[in-house]
């Protein structure tokens, strides 16, 4: 896994969750996507919680069964493992992310260009800090998508290796370099994919006739001041 991940800045576990976390995961999602469709502000596919939150630390917002994910043994060992014996400290935030179907009469649209794509961290909006304040970004399947066109994560591998000191100002200026082929993740619900935090990626089409929904976690380790301003300024 170590060797994947410092080759292609992405690694996949399979089974990272049990079933009973993921049924949890899902039950807590399904009794509350109303109410979240409702807060102005917000998109239908993106909901946001546990905004700097410290795993020992009492949740503010109520979402354990989301947290939960996060700690589940397979899935905390493998990020422990890439952060050298380090444990997970906590998230600066966790995003259910939802690809809805494309209508039938946009699908098969010209793939998009390997310009498409994003590094996470706030350089998106304002350049104030790059990348965001996390170590790894993890992303737990909550649906199958087994075959690539279902609104997969994609990635370029190998290109966290690249230097990206000049992201913020390619990415006010729409001049992102062109990084050539991508790759569409499959995963299969309870598997999870951990990624390089500079590692190119974006949200694939949706193509199928599911929904395809993923919990995102940017995950800080254990030993790690993520609020230094010297942190701020400079790339992990």
């Amino acid at each position: 896994a170590l060797e994947a991940f410092a080759r292609d800045g992405y690694v996949v576990i399979k089974s990272a969750v049990s079933n009973a976390a993921l049924d949890r995961a899902r039950a807590w999602i399904d009794a509350r996507e109303e109410s979240w469709r409702e807060k102005p502000g917000t998109r239908a596919d993106d909901w946001r919680s546990h905004r700097d939150q410290r795993v020992d630390a009492p949740l503010r917002d109520g979402h354990a069964p989301l947290l939960a994910l996060l700690l589940e043994p397979v899935l905390a060992a493998a990020a422990t493992q890439l952060f050298g014996g380090a444990d997970v400290a906590g998230v600066s935030y966790t995003q259910i992310a939802r690809r809805s179907s494309v209508p039938a009469k946009r699908r098969g649209a010209k793939p998009l260009p390997s310009t498409a794509y994003h590094i996470d961290g706030e350089a998106n909006q304002s350049g104030a800090r790059f990348p965001d304040c996390f170590s790894v970004l993890a992303a737990v399947a909550l649906t199958p998508h087994l075959e690539p066109g279902m609104g997969n994560l994609s990635v370029f591998p190998g290109a966290h290796l690249r230097d990206w000191t000049s992201y913020p100002d390619w990415k006010r200026t729409r001049t992102l370099p062109d990084l050539g082929p991508v790759v569409e993740i499959v995963l299969d619900a309870g598997d999870a994919c951990l990624v390089h935090p500079l590692l190119p990626h974006r949200g694939g089409r949706n193509e199928s006739s599911v929904d395809r929904d993923v919990a995102f976690y940017r995950v800080q380790r254990d030993g790690v001041d993520y609020a230094s301003a010297e942190r701020a300024v400079r790339l992990p």
